[in-house]
């Protein structure tokens, strides 16, 4: 299999500028943990063989501020999803379209095809050998995003073979 692309932190900026307009910042930072116990949601990236490829972890603030801030949800709502991990079924929806954007990130001339499979809440809803293959990831690209009007956020993508 060819080597899956990793996104630099410019690609990532162009891409979510697109829907959050030229405010938005994306920079290098540091990992999002993805294991149990971790306030994080986790998009799982398959090729066209269902096999995992990529998994991309996102931390509270994150989900709470891109989520929130695609369609104005109130910033004091956002602060406290970001804080508690009580996310609106608008705020997932949003987050889940956004990981599925992200997918033309990690794919070029000479990478397979990838698709979004899910976005599980938690990292407790991993299964136990996808669990595995994230923590033993090869290679992974770790930032922190700026949304425009409401905070900061992290976001870590790895991938899952080398």
């Amino acid at each position: 299999m060819s080597k899956i692309p990793l996104p630099k932190a410019i690609e990532l900026q162009q891409i979510l500028s697109m829907m959050y307009g030229n405010g938005l910042k994306a920079q290098e930072g540091e990992p999002v943990p993805a294991q149990p116990g971790s306030k994080s949601l986790v998009a799982v990236y398959v090729d066209d063989e269902d096999q995992p490829v990529v998994a991309c972890a996102v931390d509270y603030p994150f989900t709470a501020y891109a989520g929130a801030s695609l369609t104005r949800i109130p910033l004091g709502t956002a602060k406290e999803c970001a804080g508690n991990g009580d996310f609106s079924e608008i705020m997932l929806g949003n987050v889940h379209e956004i990981m599925n954007i992200c997918s033309r990130l990690l794919m070029n001339s000479g990478s397979p095809h990838l698709r979004l499979q899910t976005l599980y809440r938690t990292p407790e809803e991993l299964p136990d050998s996808l669990q595995a293959l994230i923590e033993e990831s090869p290679r992974s690209a770790d930032f922190s995003v700026t949304f425009p009007d409401y905070g900061d956020g992290r976001v870590s993508f790895r991938a899952l073979a080398a």
